[in-house]
């Protein structure tokens, strides 16, 4: 043991800091989930498409932007870098597994890992936390600031993260309307798997 009280190194404050905001984004998140499947039971065909809008967009704003909420409250915590990374990837990752046990019951295990990891929305979403990140720093440390005034506010890491996401976002999204990356992603497959 040593003199965090813990016996692996890493201290109550730090699994606290990684845990709670995680986990109740991640909570909720797994919520969110179990109700949009269950609202397939409903009848009411008004109520439904109301109530499946309202998830989806709850999901969307969790699974795309989830981590603009646990990335500072970790950060103000006292949360190491790389916690703050896990934290914010945890919801993203989540939906990736969530999609991979989805695939996996008509592919194979290789073809779901790559539809996982390497499809436009998946790796948008994986590659938009990269930029998310660099934001959530930037903004965690102007608020610092204010009772530091030593402390960067801008450093090449958090630049180099949103121009990498949004390089992604270009190349994923926007470039011939995600046609040529969607296209690229196929032959890659076709090349792999077919």
């Amino acid at each position: 043991m040593d003199n965090t009280g813990s016996l692996t190194g890493v201290s109550k404050k730090t699994v606290f800091c990684l845990f709670i905001p995680a986990g109740i984004v991640l909570c909720f998140w797994i919520i969110l989930n179990l109700a949009y499947n269950l609202i397939g039971t409903i009848d009411d065909v008004s109520l439904y498409r109301t109530l499946a809008a309202s998830i989806c967009a709850l999901l969307f704003a969790i699974n795309g932007f989830g981590s603009l909420l646990i990335y500072p409250i970790m950060y103000f915590n006292g949360a190491s870098f790389k916690f703050r990374v896990l934290g914010a990837y945890i919801v993203p990752l989540a939906w990736c597994l969530k999609e991979f046990y989805r695939v996996t019951s008509g592919v194979t295990f290789l073809e779901g890992l790559f539809f996982t990891f390497f499809t436009s929305i998946q790796l948008w979403l994986l590659m938009g936390q990269v930029g998310l990140i660099g934001i959530s720093e930037l903004m965690c440390r102007a608020i610092v600031k204010r009772k530091n005034p030593f402390i960067k506010i801008v450093t090449p890491g958090p630049i180099i993260a949103i121009l990498i996401s949004l390089a992604a976002t270009y190349f994923i999204v926007l470039w011939h309307g995600g046609l040529n990356f969607h296209l690229m992603i196929k032959m890659i497959y076709v090349k792999l798997f077919l």
